[in-house]
C-alpha cells in the first residue's frame, strides 16, 4: 500500500515544484524505501570556521595603501577603482567565490550612483552570456553520446616514449577543444588519458600528462570562436564596440594556431624536465585498453545518435562560420534537435550550464560599464600609454598581455576580458594601435591561465586528480605563459598592423 502512495505523493510534488519524477529503475537503485522514510532525520553537525585574521589584515593593509591613490581620483573613478580592488582582494586573499565578490562590487556601484540598475543588469541580456551556456550544453551532448571518448581512443594510438605520448595526447585534445568547450573535454579525457598512459610500454606517470592535458584544452580553445567562453565574451565586447566589424568564427584562428603551436612545442620539449615524475600505477589486466578498434566500448546511446550529434555540431560550426550573429539561434536549435532525438536529456543540458560562471560573466559586464562611464578607463589608459608609448606599439601590446595574465591569476579569464576591454580600447585610441590587435592580444592573454592551479577550472580538476603541488604549476606554467606571449604578441602586431 505504501509504495503506490509514495509514488502518488512524488508525482504531486513533481507537478507542484516542477521536479522530474524518478524512473522506477532509479528508485529501485537509490530511491527512498519505507524503512528509509521512517528513520528520523539526523541533525547536521555544527560548522565551525576560523576567522581568517591574517587574510583580513593583509586585505585591510592593501586597501589602506591604495587609499591615497583612490582619494586623488575623481569621485566616480575612485569609487569604481575601490570596488574593483575590494573584489580582487576578496578573490585573491580571502578565497571568496568570484560571483559573490563581483556581485557585492556591482551593488556598491549601484548604490553609490556610478551605474544605474539597468546598466548593472545589462550583462544578463548579453548574447555572449547566452552563447557560453548554450555551447556548454551542446558540448555535453557530444559527451553524453560517448563521442568524445569514442574518438579520443582512436586518436591517441600506442606511442612508445614519453615524448611521443605527450604529443599524441596534446594534439587531439587541441583539436577537440577548438570546437567544444574545454571543461567537458578535459573532464572526459582525464580518465581516458590515465588508463591509456598506464597501459603504454613503458608506462607514463599521470603527472607527466594531466597538466599538459589541461593546458592543451586552453590552447585549443583559442583556435576558433566557439572553442572557449573567453572568445565568445571578447566577440560580444567587439560587437558592442564596432557592430560593423564582428569577430568571425575563424577570425581568431591565425593567432590561435600560432599560440597553440608554440604551446605544444614547449610542452613536448620541456615536460620531461619541468614536470614531476610521479609514479605510474599499473592497470588491472581487464582494464588495459587495446589498440584494436573492437576494444572501444559501444556508445551509450547508440552509434546512430553518436554520428548524428557530431553531424549537428559540424552543422552548427559551419553556420556560425558563415554568419557569426547566427551562432546563438543555431546552437539553441541544435540543442533542441539533440534532446528531441534522444541524444541527450534536458537534465544533461541543465547540468552542463555553469550558473556561477554565467553570473560572473554578466556581473563583469556591469563592472566593465562602470570602468567606462566613471572615467577610470580613460585615466588608466592615459597613464599606461604615457609609460609605454615611447617604446612603440609592440611594447604597448606586450604591456596589455602582461597586465592581463597578472590579473588572470586571481580572477576568471572572462572577467579579465570584460574589465580590461574599455581600458584597452582607450589605449588603442590614444596610441594609434588598431583596437583589433589589442583585443586579440587581450583575449590570448586571458586564456593563458597556466601559472596557478586556481586560475582556471581545468587546472583545478587535474591538480586534484594528479596531486600536483602549487609549485608544479608555477614551474611548468609560468614559462609557458612567456612562450605564448613571445609567440602571439608579435603575431597580433604583424597581422593587424
Amino acid at each position: 500500500v505504501r509504495a503506490p502512495l509514495l509514488h502518488c505523493t512524488r508525482s504531486l510534488s513533481s507537478i507542484v515544484y516542477m521536479r522530474p519524477i524518478p524512473s522506477p529503475a532509479l528508485r529501485l537503485r537509490g530511491g527512498l524505501g519505507p524503512t528509509q522514510l521512517s528513520r528520523p532525520a539526523v541533525p547536521p553537525a555544527p560548522v565551525t570556521e576560523e576567522v581568517p585574521w591574517l587574510s583580513l589584515g593583509l586585505s585591510g593593509a592593501a586597501l589602506l595603501a591604495l587609499l591615497p591613490l583612490l582619494l586623488s581620483m575623481p569621485r566616480q573613478a575612485g569609487l569604481t577603482a575601490g570596488a574593483i580592488a575590494v573584489s580582487l582582494l576578496q578573490m585573491a586573499v580571502l578565497d571568496a567565490p568570484p560571483e559573490q565578490a563581483l556581485l557585492e562590487g556591482v551593488l556598491a556601484l549601484v548604490w553609490s550612483g556610478v551605474i544605474t540598475l539597468k546598466e548593472a543588469l545589462a550583462g544578463f541580456a548579453s548574447e555572449g552570456v547566452v552563447a557560453v551556456g548554450v555551447m556548454s550544453a551542446v558540448a555535453k551532448g557530444v559527451q553524453a553520446t560517448g563521442g568524445l571518448a569514442y574518438i579520443s581512443r582512436f586518436l591517441l594510438g600506442r606511442p612508445s616514449s614519453r615524448l611521443a605520448a605527450v604529443l599524441r595526447l596534446v594534439l587531439p585534445t587541441m583539436l577537440l577543444s577548438a570546437v567544444l568547450n574545454n571543461t567537458p573535454v578535459c573532464a572526459m579525457l582525464m580518465p581516458v588519458a590515465r588508463s591509456w598512459a598506464a597501459s603504454l610500454s613503458p608506462a607514463v606517470a599521470p603527472k607527466q600528462l594531466m597538466m599538459p592535458l589541461s593546458f592543451a584544452t586552453m590552447l585549443g580553445g583559442t583556435i576558433t570562436l566557439i572553442g572557449s567562453s573567453t572568445n565568445l565574451v571578447a566577440a560580444e565586447a567587439a560587437r558592442k564596440h564596432d557592430p560593423t566589424s564582428p569577430m568571425g568564427m575563424l577570425g581568431i584562428t591565425p593567432v590561435g594556431l600560432v599560440n597553440a603551436a608554440a604551446g605544444a612545442a614547449y610542452m613536448v620539449a620541456a615536460g620531461g624536465s619541468l614536470l614531476p615524475d610521479g609514479k605510474s600505477a599499473p592497470l588491472a589486466p581487464h582494464a588495459a585498453p587495446s589498440s584494436a578498434p573492437s576494444a572501444v566500448a559501444a556508445p551509450p546511446r547508440g552509434v546512430a545518435r553518436l554520428w548524428l550529434t557530431l553531424g549537428v555540431l559540424t552543422g552548427t560550426m559551419c553556420v556560425a562560420a558563415a554568419s557569426p550573429p547566427l551562432l546563438v539561434p543555431t546552437a539553441l536549435s541544435a540543442l533542441c534537435v539533440l534532446m528531441r532525438l534522444g541524444c541527450m536529456d534536458l537534465s544533461d543540458a541543465w547540468a552542463a550550464v555553469n550558473g556561477p560562471v554565467l553570473l560572473s560573466i554578466a556581473l563583469s559586464f556591469a563592472l566593465g560599464k562602470a570602468i567606462e562611464v566613471s572615467g577610470l578607463a580613460a585615466s588608466a589608459a592615459s597613464s599606461l600609454v604615457a609609460i609605454v608609448a615611447p617604446f612603440g606599439s609592440l611594447a604597448l601590446l606586450f604591456a596589455i598581455y602582461a597586465v592581463a595574465i597578472a590579473i588572470g591569476a586571481v580572477i576568471s579569464n572572462n572577467a579579465v576580458v570584460v574589465l580590461m576591454f574599455p581600458i584597452v580600447v582607450r589605449m588603442s585610441e590614444a596610441s594609434g594601435v588598431p583596437w583589433r590587435a589589442a583585443l586579440y592580444t587581450l583575449t590570448m592573454a586571458a586564456s593563458a591561465s597556466f601559472s596557478t592551479p586556481v586560475s582556471y577550472q581545468t587546472n583545478l580538476m587535474v591538480s586534484r586528480d594528479a596531486d600536483y603541488a602549487f609549485a608544479d604549476f608555477v614551474r611548468f606554467g609560468l614559462p609557458l605563459q612567456l612562450v605564448c606571449m613571445l609567440a602571439t604578441v608579435p603575431t597580433c602586431y604583424l597581422l593587424y598592423k
